[in-house]
């Protein structure tokens, strides 16, 4: 039986009788973040930011729509300790721990835990931004072929250069994640007592060292993310699994380490 097996199946038994809680804390984020996404949308074409035949921001409202993007981000980063919290749980469960819905709210538990929290995660999703902004190959070939998938789909080879340059932007973003957010975050989840600097920059070397391992497991649920997004497996349901399974092979990982 492959690791990836192994892990998957101690994830399994970490879910039972904890699978309704951890659907309500998914399902919980998962409506936070639908309604700061929709408020923003409502926004933009309530104040005729974007035109809405295209869905294509207006020239004369570009400053209106950054500001609006910021506005956004200020409100994910906020509510983000929430993130931290279902991490949180997914810990827990793989530590063999009753999943406790309060600890969803672990994270804005005090102001010096929720200002640290605050902090790891806008380094985090800088980081994260950043590069993948400057690694995004789907953009520059856009702007290289002057057209998009949406505006300028067809069968010639433009969409095809399209389409392979939109799938290679997928795998360099889940790249980015695994490498510089992925073992922070669930680290963060598991013990928050380090300095912050630690959880920020301190496991880029472990990241890089243990690709490998965290690729693989998340390419053994491909299958159930892909079912997700053609809303055959409800998202609630996968993420629990998928989280667990994470946190349980990370949980390995730190203990050879003693991190």
């Amino acid at each position: 039986m492959s690791t990836e097996k192994i892990i998957k199946k101690q994830a399994r038994l970490a879910l039972r009788g904890n699978w309704s809680v951890m659907i309500a804390a998914v399902a919980v984020v998962c409506t936070v973040l639908i309604l700061i996404e929709a408020l923003f949308y409502f926004f933009c074409f309530s104040a005729g930011i974007v035109n809405v035949n295209t869905g294509a921001v207006l020239s004369s409202m570009q400053s209106v729509f950054v500001a609006g993007t910021v506005v956004k981000f200020l409100l994910i980063l906020n509510i983000s300790p929430l993130i931290n919290g279902v991490v949180r749980l997914f810990c827990n469960a793989s530590r063999g721990k009753e999943a406790d819905i309060f600890e969803l709210f672990y994270f804005f538990r005090g102001a010096k835990r929720y200002l640290k929290t605050l902090l790891v995660n806008f380094v985090l999703m800088l980081i994260y931004s950043v590069l993948s902004y400057a690694f995004d190959a789907y953009f520059y070939a856009s702007q290289a072929l002057n057209a998009d998938l949406i505006r300028d789909f067809s069968f010639n080879l433009t969409t095809l250069a399209l389409f392979g340059a939109f799938l290679a932007t997928i795998i360099i973003k889940a790249a980015v994640f695994l490498l510089f957010a992925y073992y922070p975050t669930i680290a963060y989840s598991f013990n928050d007592s380090l300095p912050a600097r630690r959880y920020m920059f301190g496991f880029i070397g472990f990241s890089f060292r243990h690709f490998a391992e965290s690729a693989k497991l998340v390419l053994s649920l491909v299958g159930w993310i892909v079912s997700s997004c053609l809303l055959v497996v409800p998202v609630i349901y996968t993420l629990p699994y998928a989280g667990v399974s994470a946190a349980t092979s990370a949980k390995w990982l730190f203990s050879l380490y003693k991190l």
